[in-house]
């Protein structure tokens, strides 16, 4: 991203892409990190957090989700667990800021803010509840789905929990080594530790684990020990040792409020049908908004993290600036719409009607737009790395001054598009048709071009170093100072 930055100053958009940089940072309004700790063990369900925790499912003792879930108050669907009675609740951590930086490719925020972690080591996290609903209890199992590099810092979880509970009083006791366990890398542990937490009637519980087990450590074709065979863990257990307070009060209060829309209901459900309204700055994020009436609509601002979006209609909308990552906009009706500097980075627009939009400045990173029609859209100096935009209409497109690098954009039409200046480093542009194209100054190394319709497309001054043209239209091209693959013979 940042050499691309650099390229484009060259550009009469540089003080466009500059710009971006002064986007306000997430922290400045107000956003942090969500953490596992944010949760009180005592609470109600209803009285838990729903904005920094997302992907609700019922738990499996510390494993991946099950049944999904809208929020925690779903905790009765989960059934209880044999051992303890409780129910299991699986949960994330919101993603907002991770996507917010990979956005801007912000590489070292984005690591700090992905993965739902304890200690910066991903875990599979879910509270406990009782049949009443309260939250008794916490727990933490690091996450086995991650590659082995990462996994083998499961272990080392467990001494950042012991330190943050305290040093001393716990009572710790060595299990029992079976048959066939060997150390992991020269080092065997298996360990259950507990104490009581001080100031606070919560019994903690640490068991770690690093070990092969057997059958784990064999042989490979090159005669190598296996390196992904290994258990290298951390199990978190804290639970509630008394009664919750205040309970019967609680419930009662709980019950009186139940049924009574919040402020964000109501913004989602005037949302549903709002044409024209004026929604600047509003709070939509993961609001199902499917099929919603928008057109027109003033959203400048507005947060549709993670939104849901089908078919809806927000034609002529004014989307300047509005934060659609992770969004499913999928048949989603944008014609028209001005979505300067808008963030969409991963958002799914599978399909969706992006005639005449104004796209310029926009963070559209790895998002899916098969289908798409982008025909006659001003799109200038955008981030489209990664993207998918199979079998998608841009033609008469204004694209100049773009990054396209390691985009998808197979059997898409770009007849008559502006591509001057754009990057399209290794774009997979085969059986996509560029008829009439103007593609001067751009950067077009390894990319893909077979099969494609160059003709009449100016590629004066291009670099094509490496790019494969094989099968390619050639009629009437133009190639004037290009830097063209070896053996290339431009008609």
């Amino acid at each position: 991203m940042r050499a691309w930055r650099a390229a484009m100053a060259a550009t009469l958009l540089s003080g466009a892409v500059a710009a971006q940089d002064n986007q306000p940072h997430p922290g400045e309004r107000g956003l942090y990190a969500p953490s596992a700790w944010d949760l009180t063990i005592g609470a109600h369900a209803a009285e838990l957090d729903t904005e920094e925790f997302a992907k609700f499912a019922c738990g499996t003792n510390g494993g991946p989700p099950s049944l999904p879930l809208g929020d925690w108050t779903g905790y009765a669907a989960c059934r209880p667990e044999a051992a303890t009675g409780f129910h299991e609740v699986y949960f994330e951590y919101d993603d907002e800021l991770e996507l917010w930086a990979k956005a801007y490719s912000l590489e070292t925020q984005a690591a700090l803010y992905q993965n739902t972690s304890a200690y910066a080591i991903p875990v599979i996290a879910s509270a406990l509840f009782d049949d009443r609903g309260f939250m008794t209890g916490l727990r933490l199992v690091t996450d086995p789905r991650v590659d082995s590099a990462v996994r083998e810092l499961g272990v080392t979880l467990g001494g950042y929990l012991r330190a943050r509970y305290g040093v001393d009083g716990w009572t710790c006791t060595d299990l029992p080594q079976l048959p066939g366990e060997t150390p992991f890398k020269g080092f065997f542990e298996k360990r259950r530790c507990e104490k009581v937490a001080a100031g606070a009637p919560h019994l903690v519980v640490i068991e770690t684990h690093n070990y092969r087990k057997p059958g784990q450590n064999f042989l490979d074709r090159a005669q190598q020990v296996t390196q992904g065979e290994f258990r290298s863990e951390t199990r978190l257990e804290v639970t509630l040792t008394g009664p919750v307070e205040d309970a019967e009060a609680r419930l009662a209060a709980i019950a009186a409020e139940a049924g009574e829309p919040s402020e964000k209901d109501l913004l989602v459900a005037r949302a549903l049908n709002c044409p024209g309204c004026d929604l600047a700055g509003a709070d939509l994020k993961r609001a199902d908004l499917t099929g919603a009436n928008l057109a027109g609509a003033n959203l400048a601002g507005a947060n549709l993290h993670a939104a849901i979006l089908r078919g809806a209609d927000l034609s002529g909308a004014n989307l300047r600036g509005v934060n659609l990552n992770g969004a499913d906009a999928r048949q989603a009706n944008f014609a028209g719409a001005d979505m300067f500097e808008v963030m969409m980075f991963a958002a799914a627009l599978d399909g969706a009607d992006l005639r005449q939009v104004n796209l310029t400045r926009a963070l559209a990173g790895h998002a899916t737009l098969p289908r798409t029609s982008l025909a006659g859209a001003v799109v200038h100096a955008a981030d489209f790395i990664g993207a998918r935009i199979n079998d998608a209409d841009l033609s008469g497109a204004d694209l100049r001054g773009s990054c396209f690098d390691d985009a998808q954009m197979t059997r898409s039409d770009l007849t008559d598009a502006l591509l001057n200046q754009a990057l399209m480093r290794r774009t997979n542009l085969r059986g996509a048709t560029l008829a009439g194209a103007e593609i001067k100054a751009a950067d077009l190394l390894r990319a893909d071009l077979r099969d494609t319709d160059l003709t009449g497309a100016d590629f004066s001054q291009s670099r094509l170093t490496f790019a494969i043209l094989s099968g390619a239209r050639l009629e009437g091209s133009v190639w004037t100072d290009a830097q063209l693959p070896g053996g290339f013979r431009p008609p």
